[in-house]
């Protein structure tokens, strides 16, 4: 901006020559700087009209930033709950198979017992049965034995007598 000046007032006292030429002098200055000022104020009429699609273009942006900063934080929310629970199906999903692993661990220590039980109830089976085996085998060869000398004592008896009886027959 260039510096105001202010308009000049001269008093209009005798005419002639010079008050002519003043009075040019003077409508020129004024003519001159009313030229300045009407430039001056299209200069600001320009800048001011920058200034404002400046202005309408920065709100724009700023409204395009705030949509997308809404919009953002939206799909962040979303995301942040689409998260939370992801991580709770997944808490819930590792509680099951804990759960689960639990039950199994349960049921093979029970199966174990069982097993054991069974394996101890056979083994007892087993040494008892042997036990009888033996007992009745000890049984049947002592009477085996038994048999075996009473048949040896009848043979005897027969053999004897068989010679008794050809000794009679002998004679």
């Amino acid at each position: 901006m260039g510096p105001k000046k202010g308009k000049k007032k001269e008093k209009k006292g005798k005419k002639g020559k010079d008050g002519d030429s003043k009075e040019d002098d003077l409508s020129r200055e004024v003519e001159a700087e009313r030229q300045e000022l009407i430039k001056e104020a299209k200069r600001l009429a320009e800048r001011s009209k920058k200034e404002e699609e400046a202005f309408n273009e920065f709100q724009q942006q700023r409204e395009k930033i705030n949509y997308f900063w809404i919009v953002e934080k939206k799909n962040l929310e979303d995301k942040k709950a689409e998260l939370r629970n992801k991580e709770r199906e997944r808490q819930d999903l590792e509680e099951k198979h804990q759960v689960e692993i639990k039950v199994y661990k349960q049921r093979v220590k029970h199966l174990l017992y069982e097993h054991q039980n069974e394996i101890s109830s056979l083994k007892i089976g087993s040494e008892t049965a042997l036990k009888i085996g033996q007992d009745d085998h000890r049984t049947t060869e002592r009477e085996l034995k038994t048999d075996k000398r009473s048949l040896k004592l009848d043979l005897k008896e027969m053999e004897l007598s068989h010679e008794d009886y050809l000794k009679t027959l002998k004679q």
